[in-house]
């Protein structure tokens, strides 16, 4: 799939539900980018799965955190949680803002729209290899790209934060693409401005 699609995609939901009704500061911004990357980290501390949707039962039962493995997840209709998930979330926003912005990512090679495949599946085996296995060091790779991106003022900065996230939830066996339209699909059915202020 195109990153051209998907930035068209996720942006054009972003407006739809409010968010660029008026112009919006790039700090504030970024700093909303950041906050995915954080509440990835808390779901990591707690120890939960890197996907699940807490599952509502009758009165009497407490909720309980049903994995994609399990028959009641799809029927779920709750809000997706997870590591994974909030990595996502960060990089939605990171597509979302190119959209606002009007940033095209090419391929280098042919100079064509680039797939959203050529960023967690890089050629360059060295760019896989850098991304790290803890949760923690992850997300301080993920705020330092993504500060990097406001001092040198260049997008690819935050596509390399989106880069590092999806081969990370792929090195644990979850297809990023797969997460993000979950998410997606999620947010189509959320309020205006999912209830919130900014």
């Amino acid at each position: 799939m195109l990153i051209k699609e998907i930035t068209e995609m996720v942006h054009e939901n972003a407006v739809q539900h409010g968010w660029w009704e008026e112009p919006r500061k790039l700090a504030t911004t970024v700093a909303l980018i950041h906050s995915e990357w954080s509440e990835a980290l808390e779901e990591a501390r707690a120890g939960r799965p890197l996907i699940y949707k807490l599952w509502i039962g009758d009165e009497n039962e407490e909720p309980r955190i049903v994995t994609p493995e399990t028959e009641e997840y799809a029927a779920c209709g709750m809000k997706p949680e997870g590591v994974a998930v909030e990595l996502m979330d960060g990089v939605i926003r990171i597509f979302d803002l190119f959209g606002a912005m009007g940033y095209e990512v090419e391929d280098p090679d042919s100079g064509e729209s680039a797939t959203l495949e050529s960023i967690y599946f890089p050629d360059d085996q060295e760019a896989q290899e850098l991304v790290p296995e803890d949760a923690g060091e992850l997300v301080t790779s993920l705020h330092l790209a993504t500060s990097d991106f406001i001092r040198e003022d260049d997008p690819q900065n935050l596509l390399i934060a989106a880069g590092m996230a999806m081969i990370w939830i792929r090195k644990h066996g979850i297809d990023p693409l797969k997460v993000l339209m979950e998410k997606h699909e999620y947010n189509k059915g959320r309020p205006y401005k999912h209830g919130k202020k900014f």
